[in-house]
C-alpha cells in the first residue's frame, strides 16, 4: 500500500546537473569516468584504454553526465551481485545523448573489452547477444476519476502466461508533465494483483539519475482497487 499511496502524490523534480568542472578542461579527460569503468568490471589496463578513447571523442560535459548517471547504479541490472560492462552499456543507452552509447561501444571494441567472457565448451552453442536497448514508447492508458493518468512504456512490455511486466509512469490531475519517477510493475492477470519491482527517476533531459530495486514482496503483490490508475493498467494489460 505504501507504494500506491506514493504513486498518487506529486514528487519534486531533480535539480539540473552541473555543467562540468574547470579541472575537466585542464587534466586528462579519461579521469572523469575512470573510477566508474573500474567499478563496472574493467581492469586497470582496460579502463585506461577505454577512458582515453572516451576522453578523445566526448566533451567533458558529456563525460561528466555519463559519470553521474553511472554512479547512481548500485546493483547490476542483469546480475544484482555484479556490475559489468553490459550494465554500463545499458546505462549509456538510457541517456538522451546517443553519442555516449556509440562511443562506449566503439571504445570497448577497440580496446578488446567484451561484454561477457564465455568459457569454451565443446558442442555447446554460444548464448545469443543481448538485444539492443529499445527506444522509449510511452502510451497513455487513460485517467482515473481523480484525474490522475497512467502511461506504459510499450517498448519494455514483457508478457508471460498470466503476467505482464513493464515500466509505468503517472501524471497528476491538471498537470501536463508526468512525474519524474517511473515504476516497473508486474501485473498478475489471473489473480488481479500488481507488484512494484523497481523505481527509476529521470530528469528533464531523460537522464536516469536514480534507480532502486525493491526487495521481493516489499511492494506487493497488492489487489487491484477499482477506480484507480492501477485498475486502468490492469485492464489495459490483461483484457
Amino acid at each position: 500500500m505504501r507504494l500506491l499511496l506514493l504513486l498518487a502524490l506529486p514528487l519534486p523534480g531533480l535539480l539540473a546537473g552541473c555543467a562540468g568542472n574547470v579541472a575537466d578542461y585542464v587534466g586528462p579527460r579519461s579521469d572523469i569516468v575512470d573510477d566508474q569503468l573500474v567499478r563496472f568490471g574493467l581492469t586497470g589496463r582496460q579502463s585506461l584504454c577505454v577512458g582515453e578513447r572516451l576522453g578523445a571523442r566526448l566533451t567533458p560535459l558529456q563525460l561528466r553526465r555519463f559519470e553521474r548517471v553511472a554512479a547512481t547504479v548500485r546493483r547490476g541490472y542483469y546480475d544484482p551481485l555484479h556490475l559489468t560492462l553490459r550494465d554500463l552499456r545499458y546505462v549509456a543507452s538510457t541517456m538522451s545523448d546517443p553519442q555516449v552509447r556509440l562511443e562506449l561501444d566503439s571504445a570497448a571494441a577497440a580496446c578488446g573489452v567484451v561484454t561477457e567472457v564465455a568459457a569454451p565448451v565443446p558442442a555447446v552453442p554460444a548464448a545469443p547477444p543481448a538485444p539492443a536497448a529499445r527506444a522509449e514508447a510511452w502510451l497513455n492508458l487513460g485517467a482515473a476519476p481523480t484525474g490522475q493518468a497512467i502511461a506504459v512504456d510499450a517498448a519494455t512490455l514483457e508478457e508471460e502466461a498470466s503476467t505482464r511486466k513493464a515500466w509505468f509512469r503517472l501524471t497528476n490531475p491538471g498537470e501536463a508533465r508526468p512525474l519524474a519517477n517511473a515504476y516497473l510493475l508486474r501485473i498478475d492477470c489471473a489473480h488481479r494483483t500488481i507488484e512494484a519491482l523497481a523505481r527509476r527517476r529521470q530528469d528533464e533531459r531523460g537522464l536516469v539519475s536514480d534507480y532502486q530495486e525493491y526487495p521481493s514482496g516489499s511492494e506487493g503483490p497488492l489487489p487491484v482497487e477499482g477506480g484507480t490508475v492501477m485498475e486502468i493498467a490492469y485492464l489495459a494489460m490483461c483484457t
